[in-house]
């Protein structure tokens, strides 16, 4: 992994760590702590940028090398979600089975990172 790469890779976890800090502030609010809800969006509204350019530089990596199933995973879903958002602010409306173009391929993200990490290391273990 190249020094880009994994400076890409940090930015998503770190916006992904501060993206539950944010949740975690968001749902302790009591009905009247504005500062609380004020602080978590802005949080949110940092996060939210930086998960997905980091995922997307971090599976840009991927797609150059030799894992392109892996870069195609983790570059995929953060553009759809992107784009789907951006949709969503011009004014575009989407149906809840329509909202599933989010889930499906987030969880499919989750299923690859999560094979090629077994099988990384089950080679790592058989050597």
């Amino acid at each position: 992994m190249s020094r880009l790469q994994g400076a890409f890779a940090l930015g998503a976890l770190f916006g992904t760590g501060a993206c539950l800090l944010g949740t975690l502030l968001f749902t302790t609010a009591s009905t009247n702590d504005i500062g609380r809800e004020l602080t978590a969006l802005l949080i949110w509204a940092l996060a939210i940028p930086l998960i997905i350019i980091g995922l997307g530089g971090w599976g840009a990596g991927y797609l150059r090398s030799e894992s392109a199933r892996l870069g195609a995973a983790l570059t995929g879903p953060p553009v759809l979600a992107a784009a789907v958002l951006g949709l969503s602010v011009a004014g575009v409306g989407f149906s809840p089975a329509g909202r599933l173009l989010l889930i499906v391929p987030t969880s499919g993200m989750a299923l690859v990172v999560g094979y090629d990490l077994w099988t990384d290391n089950s080679t790592a273990v058989d050597r």
